[in-house]
C-alpha cells in the first residue's frame, strides 16, 4: 500500500487521477482505505464532488486500459482534435428530460484520459537536479540508490523492465549504490564525455565537470569504455582504483576511495590537497566567484577534514586551514 500524502486537502481533480492512494481506494478498496477516506470526506464536505468526478475519471482510464490498445487511444486523440477544429452544430434540446454529458465534458475526459495513459504507459526521461550546496538523495525504479552532488543533473528513462540495461546519464557529480538483480541486468552510466560505466552491482563514484570523467570504485567490479581509437578502449576497474579520462586519454591509479566519497556524508577530505584544487570544488559546488590575488598560494597544501555546509563557512574554514585572508565582495571571494 502507498503512503498517502498530507496536503489532500489542496489537491484537484487531476492531482487525485493521479494519486496511488486515491487509486487504490478507487480501484482495489479496502478497510483502511475506507475509513481513511470517509473520514476526510466528512472533513472537506465542499470537496465530495470534486473526489467523486476523479473518481468516474480513474474508472475511465482504467476501463480505456483494458478496451482500447495505444493505437485506438490515438485515433481517439486524433478525432478528439478535429471536434475541436470543426465543432458540430449544436442541436436544441429536446422537450424529452434527458441526461447526457456534453460534448466538451465528455471530450476533456476522453483526453484528460488519454494523457494519462501516455504518462503512465508510454517510456518517459525522469530527470533530477541539485542547486549550488544541495545534495540529494534518489531512490531508482530497482531501489538502487544514488546521491547526487551539488550542482549536478542526472536523468533515465523510467521503462527499465523492458531494457536490455539499466541506464542512466550524469552531469556533475554522484555515488551510486547499484542493487544487484537476479536476472543480472546491467546497469550503465554514462558521462557526457562518452564513458560508459557498466556493472551488476557495486558502489562507485562518478565525477564528470569540464570535459573531464573522474570514477572511483569503492566496492565491486566495472568495467570502463572509452570514445577512442587506442586499443584499449575498455578496461576493468577494482576496487580502490581512480580512473581519470580527459583529452580523449585516461589514466588509473590507487587512491583512498574515503577521499573522493566523503561528500556524500558533509564531510570534504584533503590528502595534500592544494588550494587550487579546493578552489575548484568551491566554484562547482557553491556557484561562487573566486579571485587570487598572489597566485603563489595556490601551491598551498593541507592535509585532514572540513565539515561541507554553506559557501561561507567553506571558504571561512578555507582562510584558517591555509592561513590566508580571505574577502567577501557581495559574494565575491577574493583570497589575498
Amino acid at each position: 500500500m502507498n503512503h498517502q500524502p498530507t496536503d489532500y486537502d489542496n489537491f484537484s481533480t487531476d492531482d487525485f487521477v493521479m494519486d496511488p492512494f486515491f487509486k487504490e481506494w478507487v480501484l482495489f478498496s479496502d478497510p483502511v482505505h475506507e475509513e481513511f477516506w470517509t473520514i476526510w470526506k466528512d472533513a472537506n464536505p465542499s470537496k465530495i464532488k470534486l473526489l467523486e468526478e476523479a473518481k468516474r475519471l480513474v474508472l475511465t482510464l482504467e476501463k480505456s486500459k483494458f478496451e482500447m490498445n495505444s493505437d485506438e487511444l490515438h485515433a481517439v486523440w486524433d478525432a478528439v482534435q478535429a471536434d475541436i477544429k470543426n465543432p458540430r452544430r449544436i442541436l436544441k434540446p429536446s422537450s424529452r428530460r434527458k441526461k447526457f454529458w456534453p460534448l466538451t465534458s465528455v471530450a476533456a475526459s476522453i483526453v484528460f484520459a488519454f494523457l494519462v495513459w501516455y504518462w503512465y504507459e508510454l517510456p518517459r526521461e525522469i530527470e533530477y537536479q541539485t542547486a549550488y550546496g544541495e545534495t540529494k538523495e534518489i531512490m531508482l525504479p530497482d531501489s538502487s540508490i544514488v546521491i547526487l552532488n551539488s550542482n549536478s543533473r542526472l536523468a533515465f528513462v523510467n521503462d527499465w523492465e523492458d531494457q536490455t540495461a539499466r541506464e542512466i546519464r550524469i552531469e556533475g557529480e554522484a555515488f551510486f549504490s547499484v542493487v544487484h538483480k537476479t536476472d543480472h541486468q546491467p546497469f550503465k552510466v554514462f558521462s557526457s564525455q562518452n564513458v560508459a560505466i557498466e556493472v551488476l552491482g557495486t558502489e562507485f563514484n562518478v565525477y564528470n565537470r569540464s570535459q573531464e570523467t573522474e570514477v572511483v570504485l569503492a566496492s565491486g567490479l566495472v568495467t570502463l569504455s572509452f570514445p577512442v581509437k587506442e586499443k584499449e578502449g575498455k578496461i576493468l576497474m577494482s576496487p580502490g582504483e581512480l580512473v581519470e579520462f580527459k583529452e580523449s586519454k585516461f589514466q588509473r591509479k590507487k587512491v583512498n576511495t574515503t577521499h573522493y566519497t566523503s561528500w556524500k556524508d558533509k564531510v570534504f577530505h584533503l590528502d595534500e590537497t592544494s588550494l587550487e584544487e579546493i578552489i575548484k570544488m568551491a566554484r562547482n559546488n557553491y556557484g561562487i566567484d573566486i579571485d587570487v590575488q598572489d597566485h603563489e598560494v595556490l601551491k598551498l597544501t593541507a592535509s585532514g577534514s572540513m565539515p561541507l555546509s554553506d559557501a561561507a563557512s567553506f571558504m571561512s574554514q578555507i582562510s584558517k586551514i591555509f592561513n590566508v585572508e580571505i574577502v567577501d565582495e557581495h559574494n565575491k571571494y577574493l583570497i589575498k
